[in-house]
């Protein structure tokens, strides 16, 4: 792979091959397939957002697995195309969209096209809410900085950088976010195509 995110593929492939969850999961196999098989473009768009004046303040975990993702995240971030759910313009507030964002690298309309995974890495600032929300895909995240808080059908979990968190569809789901950034790699499988919506 020689392409502008290829080693960044490759690590997170290596991530999750890594990870005791990997078979609780059925659906990484699903996402490894399309991390093997990606093959990046020499060029990106470049989009920045506000969002990335929080990376200098992420810090590394001590985990090594999950910093090779993140130093290689960190290391790409400013030249990337950050985004934004376009549903959550005009209803989640000014402060919430100043200070998150994240890459698609593989997905719908994404750096590389797939149409039944997604994979990518999400930054959200200092002390945020992010209100319950749901989505027909399949979803697990990995914590790489920060000490979220997840909260689904009653149970809140605080989790810490090497943390897996799983949903199934549309399973409403909300977040809380510490004092200092959040760094998630996320993975969708299933029906990709349609964001998330507010619940």
């Amino acid at each position: 792979m020689s392409g502008v995110i290829d080693e960044l593929l490759r690590r997170i492939a290596e991530f999750h091959r890594s990870r005791p969850v990997v078979p609780e999961y059925p659906m990484v196999a699903t996402v490894l397939d399309a991390l093997d098989e990606a093959r990046s473009p020499a060029v990106v768009e470049v989009r920045r957002l506000p969002v990335l004046r929080h990376l200098d303040a992420v810090e590394l975990s001590g985990d090594d697995a999950v910093d090779a993702v993140l130093e290689e995240f960190l290391s790409l971030a400013p030249a990337l195309p950050w985004i934004q759910t376009a549903g959550y313009r005009g209803v989640l507030s000014q402060e919430f969209h100043d200070n998150y964002g994240y890459v698609q690298l593989i997905g719908p309309n994404s750096i590389v096209e797939h149409q039944s995974v997604r994979v990518g890495v999400a930054v959200w600032g200092p002390n945020l809410h992010y209100p319950s929300h749901h989505h027909e895909a399949e979803e697990l995240y990995h914590v790489l900085a920060g000490q979220p808080s997840f909260s689904s059908e009653g149970v809140c979990r605080i989790t810490k950088p090497g943390d897996a968190v799983h949903h199934e569809p549309w399973q409403p789901h909300q977040q809380d976010f510490g004092a200092t950034p959040t760094v998630l790699l996320y993975c969708w499988a299933g029906a990709v195509v349609a964001d998330a919506t507010l619940t």
